[in-house]
C-alpha cells in the first residue's frame, strides 16, 4: 500500500453527566444558570464542544504525551490603551510541531498592498527614479491548519439534559444558590489530517506560511530545504511520519474539558475509526445512531457503503477501535474484521481497541 496523503477519521466520547464547554449564563428564567454550549437542530437543543476547544485539548495532550516544546500564546501587539490586541504562539513550525500541525496567523497591516523599500536613506544613486520595483508587498504570515476538525456534537438530540442545584454556604448570612446545566451524551467528532502538508510550508504571493527570516536561517543551518513554492524540513519523510503519528496517538488518549473538578469526564475516545486516504474527503461521518432504549450503534450498512465508494482511495487498513461493551451492536461490528470485497477494490478492516487503532494507522505512515 502507498503512503496516504490524508488521514480521515471519526471518534465518539462518552460524556456521562458532563459539562465540557461552557456558554456562560442562560437567558430569561435561566439567567442564573450556567449552561453548556448548545445548538438548535429543529426544535431540539443539542450540546456540543467547539472544534477550537477540543483541538486545544488535543494540543495539550500531544505536548504532555511527547514532551515536545509547547507553542505558548503570548501578546504580540497592544492597543493605544495598552490592552492586548493581537496574540500568537511561536510562529515557528520548524522547532514547534504544534505550530506545524495546528497552524497560526500573524496578520500584517496593509496586507497585499505595496510598501516602500526598507533600504536606508542615502543608499540610492542620486537622481535615480523610483519605480514599482522599489516597493514590495506586505506579507501576512498565515498557516492554515493541516488538521481540520468538526464540532464534537451529541448524537442524541433529546433526553440529555440534567441540572445540578448547589449552594455556597457562608459563615454569616444565607446560602447562595447556583445552578449548572449538564448533559449525558455520546458525542461524535470528525477529523481529517492533510498528512502531505506536515513539514512543508508554502511561501507564495502575499501570504506566507513560514517567516522568511526564520526560513533563511533554517536553510543556512541545513534544518530546512528550499523547494518549489516553499520550504520543507530536512528529512521530511521521517519528520512527517513522527509528527502525524504522535498526533493520532494523542487523540486516542485525549484528555481535557471544562469543569473537570465538578463533572470529571474521561474524554478519551470509546470508539475511533481511522484510515489513510489518497484524497482529502473526511469520509467517516454520520456513522452512529443513539437509540434511547438500545443505546449507541454503528450504522453498519452506511459503513459498508463508504468502503465500497472509497475502496480505490483507501490506502491503509480501516482501523475500527471500540471499547468492549460500548456499542449495542458490538457483535456485528466485530464481524466486519477481514477483507471487504467491493467493485472498486479490496479494503481490509481491523477491529481492535481505540489506542491500537491509532497505533496501527500510525505505523502505515
Amino acid at each position: 500500500m502507498s503512503i496516504p496523503t490524508h488521514i480521515a477519521g471519526t471518534f465518539v466520547i462518552h460524556a456521562d453527566a458532563s459539562f465540557l464547554n461552557g456558554a456562560g449564563l442562560g437567558e430569561g428564567e435561566d439567567r442564573n444558570v450556567t449552561i453548556p454550549k448548545t445548538l438548535r437542530d429543529g426544535r431540539n437543543r443539542v450540546p456540543y464542544v467547539s472544534s477550537q476547544a477540543w483541538k486545544r485539548w488535543l494540543r495539550s495532550t500531544l505536548i504532555a504525551e511527547t514532551g515536545w516544546p509547547a507553542s505558548e500564546l503570548r501578546s504580540i501587539k497592544e492597543s493605544e490603551k495598552q490592552t492586548t490586541s493581537k496574540i500568537a504562539g511561536e510562529l515557528n513550525p520548524v522547532d514547534f510541531a504544534e505550530d506545524d500541525l495546528f497552524g497560526y496567523m500573524r496578520a500584517q497591516e496593509g496586507q497585499g498592498k505595496r510598501k516602500k523599500s526598507e533600504e536606508p536613506e542615502g543608499e540610492e544613486e542620486e537622481g535615480a527614479a523610483k519605480t514599482k520595483d522599489d516597493a514590495t508587498k506586505a506579507k501576512a504570515l498565515m498557516r492554515s491548519s493541516p488538521f481540520s476538525a468538526s464540532l464534537l456534537i451529541s448524537i442524541r438530540k433529546t433526553g440529555w439534559q440534567g441540572r445540578d442545584e448547589g449552594f455556597v454556604h457562608l459563615k454569616e448570612g444565607t446560602p447562595l444558590p447556583y445552578t449548572t446545566e449538564f448533559y449525558t451524551a455520546h458525542m461524535q467528532g470528525i477529523f481529517c489530517l492533510a498528512h502531505y502538508r506536515v513539514g512543508f510550508f508554502s511561501n507564495e504571493g502575499d501570504r506566507i506560511e513560514i517567516d522568511e527570516a526564520l526560513a533563511k536561517k533554517a536553510v543556512a543551518d541545513r534544518r530546512v530545504l528550499q523547494r518549489d513554492g516553499g520550504f520543507e524540513v530536512a528529512d521530511a519523510a521521517a519528520s512527517r511520519k513522527l509528527r502525524s503519528s504522535e498526533l493520532l496517538k494523542a487523540l486516542s488518549v485525549l484528555r481535557g474539558g471544562a469543569k473537570q473538578a465538578a463533572f470529571g469526564t474521561d474524554v478519551a475516545p470509546k470508539c475511533l475509526i481511522v484510515a489513510g486516504l489518497s484524497c482529502g474527503n473526511p469520509i467517516f461521518n454520520h456513522l452512529f445512531e443513539d437509540d434511547n432504549e438500545k443505546g449507541l450503534s454503528l450504522r453498519i450498512s452506511v459503513f459498508r457503503e463508504l468502503l465500497a465508494d472509497y475502496a480505490d482511495r483507501i490506502v491503509t487498513p480501516v482501523a475500527v477501535g471500540i471499547r468492549t461493551s460500548y456499542l449495542a451492536n458490538e457483535g456485528d461490528v466485530r464481524k466486519l474484521a477481514g477483507t471487504q470485497e467491493t467493485a472498486r477494490g479490496k479494503v481490509e478492516v481491523v477491529v481492535t481497541t481505540p489506542r491500537e487503532a491509532a497505533e496501527l494507522i500510525a505505523s502505515k505512515l
